[in-house]
């Protein structure tokens, strides 16, 4: 039977919208991973609907991040969100002015109207200019500005940092999901040649699966496991039924790392096992263990800097100083400026500048400490791991053309595409009556050839 979400039904047009381009969902295809192994195991019928809209008067009032903190996102909404930040990334690759001045979507814009602050400055500006009728006198000046300039200093450096300390984790996060999928990738290439079809598909899905339950089971996790994970492993048949429950019995995987750490040593007994029965090369079972292990440890970047988040010390003391600052910085400029209309619209102005550099300051760094939320500039892991089942299966049915093959190895009993295992035994069993030819026996002391070389 075919997974739940790849039989023909209504929600296939809706699901091509969502974001099915972006995977191989094709029927045909859904039983390569676990055909002849076991069935998948069925999924919430809802999870491929998209139920959430990004649009609206509640779009104004919050951000996307408060919206969803007490809302479960099934598979489909995390798609469509996907879909909107590949629209918001191209923008910047793109770099056109309408990417800058005609969006809001992505930007800081909204979060920045939106703070309270925002509209405080402004309110003390205007109690200023009309409790003082007269602005400040000489006396006065340098004291304003010199408080102006020191805080303003003190507060720019403090952002500064903090917004890079927590770019520098963002980019730490997203490299580790790339190199997981460089992981899988090697892998897979290795095991197209150098395990049986069965043996490697079934390493192969193992990593797929452990790919996206890692970040299922961070703490505070945003991939729901019964909406997300489930739909997610079944639509692609990474897991047999059996596997699923028995992985569910031994704890689940919501809330921690032990469920994919066992999908990675699942996936190392199969290749440990191959190599024991002598039906795969050591070097490659090697190579196979080295990839799984490398996975393993790109993985674990989430749990670590999420368990481990900027220091709450640091981030209080920039937000202290920013929620002070703006409403002195209103302050000295209706003290220091004239009552002329004209140096009114030009202090709205520098109020407006100043607020969204730190409010705006502050926001990147909120949106860039957890890079695996549903914010819209957070990193698309679902895009990233629905991408890994079908180029894997490209790589593990691929093959060369038969002319270029018989041109290559004329004399060799089969090609290693059609039939690795025969391939290789063959090579060895050659290398044993003849010799390695990879071998070579060591010079003599002194340099000269020896009588057997």
């Amino acid at each position: 039977p075919l997974p739940i979400g790849c039989t023909p039904g209504p929600m296939a047009a809706k699901d091509a919208d969502v974001g099915a381009r972006h995977i191989d969902v094709a029927p045909d295809h859904a039983d390569f991973w676990t055909r002849g192994v076991g069935e998948a195991p069925e999924g919430p019928s809802g999870a491929l609907s998209p139920r959430h809209s990004s649009g609206g008067f509640r779009h104004l009032l919050f951000s996307a991040d408060e919206r969803h903190d007490h809302e479960i996102l099934n598979l489909a909404d995390i798609e469509r969100l996907d879909a909107l930040r590949d629209q918001i990334r191209h923008r910047g690759i793109e770099r056109r002015a309408f990417s800058y001045w005609g969006s809001v979507k992505g930007t800081v814009t909204l979060d920045v109207l939106r703070s309270p602050f925002f509209a405080l400055s402004f309110a003390v500006y205007a109690a200023t200019v009309a409790a003082f009728a007269h602005p400040a006198g000489i006396e006065d000046r340098t004291l304003y500005m010199t408080t102006l300039t020191v805080l303003g200093a003190f507060l720019s450096f403090a952002s500064i940092f903090l917004n890079k300390e927590t770019y520098q984790r963002f980019r730490v996060s997203y490299e580790a999901s790339t190199a997981s999928q460089s992981a899988i990738f090697e892998c897979a290439t290795v095991s197209r040649l150098g395990l049986r079809d069965v043996a490697g598909r079934t390493v192969v899905r193992f990593l797929c699966a452990a790919y996206l339950a890692a970040f299922a089971g961070l703490r505070d996790s945003h991939y729901d496991v019964e909406q997300v994970l489930l739909p997610f492993v079944q639509r692609h048949g990474l897991l047999t039924e059996r596997e699923w429950a028995l992985l569910s019995r031994r704890g689940g995987f919501a809330a921690t790392g032990d469920r994919y750490r066992e999908l990675l040593a699942w996936a190392v007994g199969v290749a440990q096992r191959e190599r024991n029965d002598g039906r795969c090369h050591p070097e490659d079972a090697r190579r196979i263990v080295k990839s799984i292990l490398r996975l393993r440890a790109s993985l674990a970047v989430a749990y670590h800097r999420l368990g481990q988040p900027m220091p709450f010390v640091y981030v209080h003391l920039v937000r202290i100083l920013t929620t002070c600052y703006l409403p002195v910085f209103a302050f000295v400029l209706a003290r220091l400026g004239s009552r002329n209309p004209a140096v009114h619209t030009l202090a709205c102005v520098a109020i407006c500048i100043t607020c969204f550099f730190f409010l705006g300051i502050n926001t990147v760094s909120v949106k860039l400490a957890d890079p695996y939320g549903h914010d819209i500039d957070d990193l698309r892991i679902i895009a990233h791991c629905s991408a890994m089942p079908g180029a894997c299966r490209a790589l593990l049915t691929t093959g060369m053309d038969e002319e270029t093959t018989r041109a290559l190895w004329q004399e060799a009993p089969t090609s290693p595409f059609d039939d690795p295992v025969a391939y290789f035994s063959s090579s060895l069993s050659a290398a044993g009556a003849t010799g390695s030819p990879t071998r070579r026996p060591a010079p003599a002391r002194g340099g000269a050839p020896s009588r057997e070389a």
